[in-house]
């Protein structure tokens, strides 16, 4: 039954990318390109507006560009219909923008005079993907990559700095020349001294429980093999960071958004430490619990780039190091990249905020070298560039 689900799924795929989204696309090309015609699209992965395109569709509304937002439908059937829509829009757009794998792009080239942007969602490069990862446990089949192209389309790539464009030219299989250190849009927000400012009051809102406290944000990324599959260790222990820091901090957690709504506090969690453990995972932006932290706890998780930002101190609990870089491995080696403490036990996590030693000092050559293109004015000069 498997085998034949599988010849299913298979010969649908090869229907859609090799047929239909072409056919449909050349169909729809036989009307001129509209110069107003602006698209971001993105994949059912999310269920709003991935925040590094939000900069940019609202600065080509305001210019009076037709902005117009595509996304994939869980329903099957749905899904099908609005592909073939994208391809007519796809057609004869000005530009379109994505921020990850979108399918329906990757059947065919664009229409000359029609520009493919990839954002990408995240800074710098840290862990693998794309095809650095087709021969590790987290990376999909190279059988299947060769039959579907992805990323095969772009005519532009922007990044943070220029020290980071081998890597997404091995992730994306693109020539170097495509890719631009042209900053990353949504981290202009880092650069509103009134919004930056304002960020502790937005979570005290949310949580006027933590007071006068400082903040300690816990913002690790997923466990798993695949968005799809992923999951969160649970690894901080509650107990010994009440006890120990309670009186002085707050600790607020932002899981990453495949497993924010699936791995929450528990009802005696709740009670037991309620005064002290925040879930800010699904109430939250993370830009608005960046800013208002004062500690930062990650992992492999690319937030530390928009973090470094603000220059302040973090910790890095790499618990299962060893396993992640088999699994999924890193552009740079882990231990000599990250700027802060390694840490691997919470007893190592409460004795380095207690101490301040988190080898702050690192972040400042760390910043130069992977966030140089990111001053601020991002949004702009990137949509500019995408409608000229």
């Amino acid at each position: 039954m498997s085998k034949i689900k599988a010849f299913i799924n298979i010969t649908r795929r090869k229907l859609l990318f090799f047929v239909v989204w072409p056919l449909a696309f050349r169909l729809f090309s036989l009307k001129p390109i509209d110069e107003k015609l602006v698209l971001f699209a993105y994949s059912k992965n999310y269920d709003k507006m991935p925040d590094n395109m939000v900069g940019i569709y609202k600065y080509l509304l305001k210019k009076g560009y037709n902005c117009k937002v595509v996304s994939s439908p869980e329903s099957a059937v749905k899904r099908i219909i609005a592909d073939i829509m994208f391809q007519r829009d796809y057609a004869r757009c000005k530009c379109v923008f994505v921020t990850d794998n979108f399918d329906p792009l990757y059947a065919h080239k664009p229409n000359e005079g029609t520009k493919v942007i990839q954002l990408w969602h995240a800074c710098g490069a840290f862990k693998k993907w794309g095809n650095s990862t087709l021969d590790l446990a987290w990376g999909g089949s190279r059988k299947d990559m060769l039959r579907f192209p992805k990323h095969n389309t772009y005519t532009d790539v922007f990044v943070s700095a220029e020290s980071v464009i081998p890597c997404y030219a091995e992730a994306f299989g693109c020539d170097e020349s495509i890719i631009k250190a042209m900053g990353t849009p949504r981290t202009d927000v880092y650069f509103d001294k009134a919004f930056v400012d304002g960020c502790r009051d937005e979570v005290l809102k949310v949580f006027p429980q933590i007071g006068d406290r400082k903040i300690v944000l816990y913002a690790p990324t997923f466990r798993g093999n695949s968005p799809e599959q992923s999951y969160n260790d649970q690894p901080l222990d509650y107990e010994l960071f009440k006890k120990t820091l309670g009186d002085e901090y707050a600790l607020v957690l932002k899981l990453h958004p495949f497993t924010a709504k699936k791995y929450k506090l528990t009802d005696e969690e709740k009670k037991q430490y309620g005064d002290f453990v925040f879930d800010a995972s699904t109430v939250l932006n993370i830009e608005t619990a960046l800013c208002a932290a004062d500690y930062l706890i990650a992992d492999y998780s690319s937030l530390i780039f928009e973090y470094a930002l603000l220059d302040k101190p973090m910790i890095f609990y790499a618990y299962d190091l060893e396993k992640y870089d088999r699994d999924r491995s890193f552009y740079f080696d882990y231990k000599s990249f990250v700027p802060g403490r390694i840490v691997t036990t919470n007893e190592e996590i409460v004795a380095c905020i207690l101490s301040g030693s988190c080898q702050q000092e690192k972040i400042k050559d760390f910043k130069e070298k992977f966030m140089s293109a990111c001053d601020g004015k991002c949004i702009e000069r990137i949509a500019e560039y995408a409608v000229r």
